[in-house]
């Protein structure tokens, strides 16, 4: 399974209005200079802002979330400059990064009917399907028995083997989720802060 990774690109067109402004009080090459660093400032600022709100909603550490996120990468074009930043990581396995409850001990845990669950959501917890559709159509299956008692499997076919780990969602589908609303506000927040902090210096001048 490809591990999940995105680029959160910092979309300004909001602060639109600001941003003229602030090009209407100083030089051209000035104002590249300046929101060059204003998208730095804000790609750095990601992080926390990221560390912040995706706890909110999901059962993740700040310490996997630190992991997850890249440094900011700067673009430039004839139309100003840009800044995206990489966020990768591999899915969460139900019953190692995300909480599960639900299984039975040896040959049990594939005969005896139960249902697992994930905490996976703040909202709420996750009950898995009775077959995963995704991975084969078997059954998940935990055998608290076993070393590997705390994950959860499933079959990839009828035979006893090959068995595959179910994961849930990764830190990277986090911000385009549940959080998306909250992650795109605290940015343009900051960022706004940034525009209106720059345009004062410049009047200063």
């Amino acid at each position: 399974m490809a591990t999940p990774s995105i680029y959160l690109e910092i979309d300004a067109s909001e602060l639109q209005g600001k941003i003229n402004a602030l090009k209407a009080v100083v030089t051209p090459e000035r104002f590249n200079q300046i929101m060059y660093s204003i998208f730095q400032r804000t790609g750095g600022h990601v992080r926390m802002v990221l560390r912040q709100d995706l706890p909110v909603d999901y059962h993740v550490k700040a310490g996997q979330i630190n992991a997850a996120v890249g440094n900011a990468k700067m673009t430039s074009s004839a139309g100003g400059v840009g800044c995206t930043i990489p966020v990768r990581d591999s899915r969460g396995t139900i019953g190692g990064r995300y909480g599960a409850s639900g299984g039975a001990h040896g040959w049990n845990s594939l005969k005896r009917k139960y249902r697992v669950k994930g905490k996976v959501v703040k909202a709420g917890v996750s009950t898995l399907p009775t077959h995963m559709s995704s991975y084969g159509g078997q059954p998940p299956f935990r055998n608290l028995g076993s070393k590997l008692g705390g994950l959860t499997f499933t079959r990839a076919g009828k035979g006893r083997f090959p068995i595959k780990k179910v994961v849930g969602i990764a830190i990277p589908q986090m911000p385009m989720n549940r959080s998306q609303a909250e992650v795109q506000k605290d940015i343009l927040e900051y960022m706004e802060q940034r525009i209106e902090h720059e345009f004062m210096r410049a009047m200063r001048v």
